[in-house]
């Protein structure tokens, strides 16, 4: 499922009106409608006898709020409308509405300012007589925050007790960001239209849309491909088909050996559980090369072959190893590398080196990613396909901005990262992203805040590595990497709870999750 922007969905309705002569009095004909729908399904018997209000502005969004009023009309539940402009400057398709319910017997209350619209009450909350409040105020056209009357009126709807319905979006956030300042309306439901929008997924604007729900309003997905919209959220659609099949004379030799470099003293656990992951993810066979003085605490743990590297007086990988590394790597499919290898400077040299000379996939994490701080010039997937897994702060330290920045922009970060340096990024956290070398993002539903534990990220890694070395392309061992790692977590928190979640509990429910996705594919 496609995610637009407030700007590519009005390029997408003109590209309706003008190319496929749709026009727009239809779609917003078609936009109420949904909307009524919506109040019909959700609320059932409760809106026969409900008082129903409809907050209109001027513009579209109000245009639809009139359609919604006048097809609640026709079936028995008449609302009144609060009109929170002068008549005059409804224009277009929206006047047009306004005119057809003007000859229907419905209460409209045009609202010049707050004065006005507290004056209606004598001073107090219109609508804390209403059951039922649908926001058709502002739409997705917003700009800035929002002030003066349009405040108080949204401060009105959130304190009348009554069911919010949002038409689009939440009054006072943008089609466009999911940031939140100013008045916004916190709706029980969003009603949007052909596809969901940036604030409807994304926090904190998120959390003050309620259920979603998305119609369709007659716009052919021609328009859609037309705009070449490169957001996207993983949900069955895309997944459908992802998991790899095996033949009955299948072997281990068919399906990758992945190297798993990392580790130090103190730090053995986190290749551990990257080996494990790579065999629960279906690699052929899985090789952890770790520092000598931690080989055996990782060979007693992990059911992965073990190779010593010679070491730095700190218990890191030393460069000392590199030649056998490369001689090895040689012989495998896939390196992933970075879990726990440690930040001395001899070490993220070697990992550096490492990295720019493989010639197979290499999956990029943690250690191995502090390697590139300053570096990062020499991260490229030209050659052969490269991974980073960082979380916001590895990200942060790579494009040298600051956490805070990127978590403002996310996707905008995560998507330029992967087209500058040509590879596939995935960006961790709450709604995991994917970006890749073509430009497209993909959004991850699955996971919760149990996963911010140890460890995790390890899986995660060793996951990737491994449906990536059993054959399938790079996008899509990530896009099934990174649902089934937050459908494990889902999983495994019904049993344990959030707080009681471990990476652990996480890798031995992999299987679960694995076989959920056999049962969607079959």
């Amino acid at each position: 499922m496609k995610i637009l922007t407030a700007h590519q969905m009005r390029n997408i309705d003109r590209r309706a009106i003008s190319r496929y002569h749709i026009p727009g009095l239809i779609l917003m004909e078609n936009a109420g409608r949904v909307v009524v729908e919506h109040l019909l399904e959700s609320l059932e018997d409760d809106l026969d006898d409900a008082a129903v209000a409809i907050v209109c502005g001027k513009g579209n969004n109000g245009g639809d709020g009139f359609v919604v009023a006048r097809h609640l009309h026709n079936f028995g539940v008449t609302p009144t409308v609060f009109l929170v402009a002068r008549r005059e400057d409804v224009e277009g398709d929206a006047a047009t509405n306004l005119r057809i319910l003007d000859h229907l017997p419905v209460t409209i209350h045009e609202i010049s300012d707050s004065k006005a619209w507290r004056g209606l009450a004598e001073g107090e909350n219109p609508l804390e007589s209403f059951d039922v409040v649908v926001d058709a105020l502002l739409g997705t056209g917003l700009k800035g925050r929002v002030r003066g009357d349009y405040a108080v009126i949204v401060k009105d709807m959130n304190e009348s007790g009554a069911h919010l319905v949002a038409v689009d979006v939440p009054s006072g956030l943008s089609g466009g960001r999911a940031s939140v300042a100013g008045a916004v309306v916190h709706a029980h439901a969003t009603v949007t239209f052909m596809a969901p929008k940036i604030p409807h997924l994304f926090p904190p604007a998120e959390a003050f849309c309620g259920d979603l729900v998305v119609g369709d309003i007659g716009i052919p997905p021609e328009a859609l491909e037309d705009e070449g919209v490169w957001l996207n959220w993983l949900d069955e659609d895309v997944l459908e088909g992802l998991l790899p099949s095996r033949s009955d004379d299948s072997h281990k030799g068919d399906y990758g050996h992945v190297m798993v470099v990392g580790g130090s003293v103190g730090k053995a656990g986190s290749v551990r559980l990257a080996a494990e992951a790579v065999l629960v993810a279906g690699a052929g066979l899985v090789t952890a090369a770790v520092p000598s003085s931690v080989r055996a605490e990782v060979a007693a743990f992990a059911p992965a072959m073990t190779e010593a590297l010679a070491e730095t007086g700190q218990g890191e990988i030393s460069r000392r190893a590199i030649t056998g590394l490369r001689k090895s790597l040689a012989q495998k499919s896939l390196l992933a590398i970075g879990m726990g290898a440690g930040r001395g400077k001899e070490t993220q040299a070697t990992l550096r080196s490492l990295v720019t000379s493989a010639k197979v996939p290499v999956v990029l994490d943690a250690d191995g990613l502090n390697a590139f701080v300053g570096h990062d010039e020499d991260l490229s997937g030209a050659r052969r396909p490269l991974v980073i897994t960082p979380h916001p702060g590895e990200m942060a330290s790579l494009c040298g901005i600051t956490t805070r920045e990127v978590q403002a922009g996310r996707v905008d970060t995560c998507r330029r990262f992967a087209l500058t340096h040509d590879c596939h990024v995935v960006l961790k956290g709450y709604r995991t992203l994917v970006g890749t070398p073509s430009g497209e993002v993909y959004v991850n539903p699955t996971g919760n805040p149990g996963l911010a534990t140890g460890g995790s990220g390890d899986i995660l890694t060793g996951l990737l590595a491994g449906l990536m070395a059993g054959g399938l392309p790079v996008t899509d061992a990530l896009l099934l990497g990174v649902f089934v790692h937050g459908l494990a977590a889902d999983i495994a928190a019904q049993e344990t709870g959030l707080l009681s979640l471990t990476a652990r509990r996480v890798l031995e429910v992999l299987p679960e999750a694995m076989v959920q996705m056999e049962e969607l594919a079959s």
